[in-house]
């Protein structure tokens, strides 16, 4: 039997954000700095499981029982799809390069503008997602554009139109930047419909870059022919840029408002810039803005109504598709891993509830390569030092991230260790044997065998029987020779 379930809590789950001594740990390769052990539990506080592999397994014991259907913390939370995507809008702004919570920082923009025009709740909730979602599409691009923090990314971010910028170079210079605002704003439409969200946000998302006078975005339409929810979009996500790039809180709240007037007429809807600039001069906005538990806050709103285990599945293997597009893989290979784990997890007499947690966590183990360069991910030659350091650095932010759902502490947990080795050669943290997860070895079993299964760029992909026995040379190194022989009674032959 696998530990885990009908099993009493071993130690509480702490997690923590990245460190400068564990971004050196994994940089140097120092197995005396930063380790991931000195953030978990001491030595005195784990015991060995009983069972032929001896591997540790978490609970968390901060989990809320009021979001599940019956007793006991194992199984997936009831999640509505705003809490979900107000945390995972952190990989957008990774993918990006934006200062994390730009994302979350435009919804708050978005939703206290919409709120004081006094809309509908429907159209409040439409204006949230949109806010979240906006730059999906640049996340979602394996080939971002190519530019610097003072001319293209003054038009990705909206705070400037093309046609100025462009003017400020030579004949060409931009075309690559001009071309990924039409690109993103149009794979980010298509993502949002697959979502599951209506075409207000669809639009949003897609002219989120048109400005009122109809520059911007190649082929923009002037802003008065744009619903009000896609004018809201696109104001709050300047403004967001606006206050960004002026720095010093007291100095945007000083000028912020005339700010705002002025972009009003052009780049944005006068009537909405207004607006905005009058709740500018109010303390209670910039108080939110800056407030710390704005991140909770958004995501106690509950928008988009709560999912049932197949919705939230469906919901989450869309991001799946969004993470796999990215890195230049086939859609579906995160899918195709996540249902791997969980049949293995079922495998080793994990209930159902617990297989499904696993399968979250699976479905979102790469979230965290969104902050990764793409081009570092799809490299036909040997990583250097420092691109190898950056690639190691995912299971972490993916940690981080999910870390702050309510309910996934655990499945956090899992993702973070899914690239750790029982003999400690694994990262970020090099734990060893018992201190791994066999959730998290599941997991990184799952993802091995998909990745030797399938092509790359620097090989072709081998049959499932030659990637079992590659697998079986690793056993008692990087797996634990229990988990993999369970495995193997699962994944050879193997059908999605």
């Amino acid at each position: 039997m696998c530990p885990g379930d009908g099993q009493p809590d071993t130690y509480t789950l702490r997690l923590f954000p990245i460190s400068a001594g564990l971004h050196r740990s994994v940089s140097a390769g120092s197995r005396n700095h930063g380790r991931y052990s000195r953030y978990g539990p001491s030595p005195g506080e784990r015991r060995t499981m009983a069972s032929k592999a001896q591997i540790q397994t978490v609970k968390a014991d901060f989990l809320d029982p009021s979001l599940y259907d019956d007793a006991g913390l194992s199984g997936v939370p009831r999640l509505s799809r705003g809490t979900i995507l107000a945390a995972l809008s952190r990989a957008f702004d990774l993918a990006e390069g934006r200062r994390p919570g730009h994302a979350q920082r435009v919804a708050y923009i978005g939703v206290f503008l919409a709120s004081e025009l006094g809309l509908e709740a429907q159209r409040v909730e439409d204006v949230f997602f949109g806010c979240l979602l906006h730059d999906i599409g640049m996340a979602a691009s394996s080939q971002p554009p190519k530019m610097d923090g003072s001319r293209g990314s003054r038009i990705i971010s909206g705070r400037s139109g093309a046609a100025d910028v462009l003017s400020q170079v030579p004949p060409g210079g931009w075309t690559q930047v001009v071309a990924a605002i039409a690109q993103h704003c149009d794979l980010g439409s298509k993502i949002v419909r697959k979502m599951g969200f209506g075409e207000p946000v669809a639009r949003a998302v897609a002219s989120h870059h048109d400005c009122w006078d109809g520059s911007g975005r190649p082929g923009a339409q002037p802003g008065d022919r744009a619903p009000i929810v896609a004018r809201i979009v696109a104001l709050s996500d300047r403004v967001e840029s606006m206050i960004d790039a002026e720095g010093s809180p007291l100095l945007v709240r000083r000028r912020g408002p005339a700010l705002v007037k002025e972009m009003g007429g052009s780049e944005i809807d006068p009537e909405l810039a207004g607006k905005m600039a009058e709740i500018a001069e109010r303390d209670d906005f910039w108080l939110g803005f800056y407030d710390n538990d704005l991140p909770a806050a958004l995501m106690s709103l509950n928008y988009g109504g709560m999912m049932n285990r197949d919705e939230l599945f469906d919901f989450l293997g869309v991001m799946s598709d969004v993470v796999d597009g990215r890195n230049g893989r086939e859609q579906g290979r995160g899918r195709r891993v996540a249902e791997l784990a969980r049949r293995v997890a079922l495998t080793c007499d994990m209930t159902e509830r617990r297989a499904d947690l696993v399968r979250v966590a699976a479905l979102l183990q790469d979230v965290g390569t969104l902050g990764v360069p793409a081009h570092f991910l799809s490299k036909p030659d040997i990583l250097s030092v420092d691109e190898m350091a950056s690639v190691q650095l995912h299971p972490v932010y993916a940690r981080d991230i999910l870390s702050e759902i309510p309910g996934l502490g655990a499945a956090a947990w899992w993702v973070g260790c899914h690239h750790e080795r029982i003999d400690g050669k694994g990262y970020p943290g090099m734990l060893e044997g018992a201190e791994v997860p066999a959730e998290a070895q599941i997991i990184g079993m799952s993802e091995a065998f998909d990745a030797l299964t399938s092509d790359r760029p620097y090989r072709r992909a081998m049959s499932q029987a030659d990637a079992v026995e590659v697998m079986r040379g690793l056993a008692g190194t990087r797996f634990d020779p229990y988990l993999l022989a369970r495995f193997e009674s699962v994944a050879y032959p193997f059908e999605a």
